[in-house]
């Protein structure tokens, strides 16, 4: 796949917004044109890996990444579909991610990474850790999934309704409205309702912009982005560290049991819902500093 340091005028670049970030670009993978990350630091890779759900994006890291680029050259990236890599009206499935995890491993950080991944994006990052093994180096991993947790089939009947109907876009204009965006970050994401700001709100809602950006969700609610890990976890030969929030409530930490009992690995549980990371910086960026030192 080639990278694009320097885009079409069309496809500007736009400058890198998460702290410590000095350089974006976008790179190309499969099914998809164009991924957009950004890059800053010096040293030993490490990637940061955003979980699935609507409006999300690489500023999942904005308290975190910076911290490390005094020792490593820092990866983040808006996976396909999502903020802005933007979007089309095709299927996100679980191999459109992995496929663009995989290649931007390859043919751009192009040395074994460090990745830091949330939810989903921890199920893809163990896929390619079993199966790529040279590519990445270590795995952090935030309130994963694959276990007990979006492991189910997908529901093509659903997903037919969603993008062929008008069931679809009448969720999506629910969803990505600031009370949709509020009600999603109040009860699923933030354990303090008032990190869910006027500005997170309006982020969200700017990531979610354009009738494609439906498409993303729609697969996802649909069972499409799911990875199980089941098979792949106890193979894991990669040191690996998992973290989870106290209060997650589509993937609640009593989840960890099925991955000890698969692995055991070290376990911290720290105050938060979805994203503990952004919740407890000063505690998560400790830990993970230990653990990438």
């Amino acid at each position: 796949m080639v990278t694009r340091d320097t885009p079409d005028p069309a496809e500007a670049v736009p400058a890198p917004r998460v702290p410590g970030m000095t350089a974006s670009a976008f790179f190309s993978s499969p099914g998809v044109e164009r991924v957009y990350y950004e890059s800053g630091g010096a040293g030993s890779s490490v990637v940061f890996i955003h979980g699935i759900g609507g409006g999300n994006s690489s500023m999942q890291w904005q308290k975190n990444a910076q911290v490390l680029t005094a020792n490593h050259k820092v990866f983040v990236l808006d996976l396909p579909g999502f903020a802005r890599s933007g979007a089309r009206p095709i299927l996100y499935d679980n191999t459109v991610y992995i496929a663009a995890i995989e290649n931007f491993l390859k043919n751009v950080v192009k040395e074994p990474a460090a990745i830091v991944c949330s939810s989903l994006g921890c199920a893809y990052s163990t896929k390619i850790a079993v199966e790529k093994p040279e590519l990445i180096s270590k795995l952090l991993l935030v309130s994963p999934t694959g276990i007990d947790r979006l492991v189910n089939p997908p529901n093509p009947g659903f997903y037919d309704s969603l993008t062929n109907g008008i069931l679809g876009p009448v969720l999506y204009n629910v969803l990505k409205s600031p009370s949709g965006i509020g009600f999603f970050l109040y009860n699923q994401v933030y354990l303090d309702w008032k990190l869910a700001s006027d500005d997170i709100i309006k982020l969200y809602q700017g990531n979610l912009e354009g009738s494609a950006k439906g498409y993303p969700v729609f697969a996802f609610i649909s069972q499409y982005a799911n990875q199980s890990v089941k098979d792949l976890w106890g193979r894991v030969t990669q040191p690996a560290r998992i973290i989870w929030g106290t209060e997650d409530v589509n993937t609640p930490a009593s989840g960890a049991q099925g991955f000890l009992e698969l692995k055991k690995v070290p376990l911290d549980i720290i105050k938060g819902r979805a994203i503990p990371n952004d919740e407890s910086p000063g505690q998560f960026n400790s830990l993970m500093l230990e653990f990438l030192k």
